[in-house]
């Protein structure tokens, strides 16, 4: 009867998933580039090393070194993860049907909620330490996969805004106003006392948000709206 039990609490038992060697090689990388984000957060750019990151981890510099070559590479990866981050968000925002206020709305506060973690501080500090340490690494990532992904963006942008009358250099021409601006309110917040932040948050992403209203409302063509 004890066997018999005992074989019935075994076969209840989840029998463990073994991941392919795809599954091992992808888990490990996100935990390295979720790493260095926490490194970043807590030590600052300059003390960040990749034996911290490997600690952080919970690998070795090894399998560090085997997935990034370099210090410079895996900063990179960690801009690229970022920005692509940003842009599948704002993917799937729902903005078709929606009137210009909403998706003024929609758009700053998805991109707000992207800025302010703790991830998008992190890019801050390697771009501005990247561009001290290893400028010819920076220049290189800025040239080829900052540049598809931006040109992502830009698309994404262009759709959510069609009916905004202006031509396409304009409209990118506003889009780095307001990723500028979102910027320097979420470094700006990390430096007042937390009392006044929230306040102080809000108002500025309003004020914002009723810039850009006032800036698109004349020049909305009726005929044309958001595609899927």
């Amino acid at each position: 009867m004890a066997v018999a039990k005992a074989t019935a609490k075994q076969k209840r038992r989840k029998v463990p998933v073994k991941r392919t060697q795809a599954q091992r090689h992808a888990q490990t990388r996100r935990a390295i580039i979720d790493a260095t984000v926490a490194c970043i957060d807590a030590y600052g750019f300059p003390k960040t090393t990749m034996q911290k990151v490997a600690r952080e981890a919970g690998c070795t510099v090894g399998a560090v070194q085997h997935h990034f070559a370099s210090k410079s590479d895996m900063l990179a990866a960690v801009l690229e993860d970022g920005f692509r981050s940003l842009s599948f968000e704002l993917e799937h925002v729902l903005f078709v049907g929606k009137s210009l206020p909403e998706r003024v709305a929609l758009f700053i506060d998805h991109c707000w909620l992207h800025f302010r973690q703790p991830a998008f501080q992190a890019n801050l500090h390697i771009l501005l330490g990247m561009r001290n340490e290893s400028p010819k690494a920076l220049d290189e990532w800025m040239q080829g996969p900052l540049a598809a992904i931006s040109l992502l963006g830009s698309e994404q942008w262009l759709n959510v805004f069609a009916d905004v009358d202006l031509p396409a250099e304009q409209h990118n021409e506003i889009l780095y106003y307001v990723f500028s601006s979102m910027s320097g309110i979420v470094t700006f917040s990390r430096i007042i006392g937390a009392q006044s932040q929230a306040a102080l948050i809000e108002s500025n992403i309003g004020v914002l948000k009723d810039l850009l209203l006032a800036r698109f409302l004349p020049l909305v063509k009726k005929s044309r709206a958001p595609r899927k």
